[in-house]
């Protein structure tokens, strides 16, 4: 999903989060399952870190930043649907700064 408009990015002190904005939500429809990259892993800007499965599409989960992921919104994994709750719980990682 490579649409720009589709990730929101926080930078923080420490960290940048990455999630998903009210306008992917709305063109994906209710999500069903996430595939999140690993804790420690590598990612870089325009690569695919994982997968999102919903209602309209399935589609690569690509990373707008690099770096080195720190955290992971585990809360994903037994309830994807929050994607779908707001903007706020809409996140899928974080990486170092």
């Amino acid at each position: 999903m490579s649409n720009k408009n589709y990730y929101w990015v926080k930078k923080g002190e420490k960290t940048t989060r990455i999630g998903l904005t009210k306008e992917a939500q709305e063109a994906l429809g209710d999500v069903k399952y996430v595939e999140l990259p690993d804790l420690d892993s590598e990612i870089k800007k325009g690569e695919s870190s994982g997968e999102i499965e919903a209602q309209k599409a399935v589609v690569e989960l690509e990373s707008p930043v690099s770096g080195k992921i720190v955290k992971v919104n585990d809360k994903l994994n037994d309830n994807p649907e929050l994607l779908n709750s707001s903007e706020k719980n809409a996140w899928f990682f974080e990486v170092n700064n």
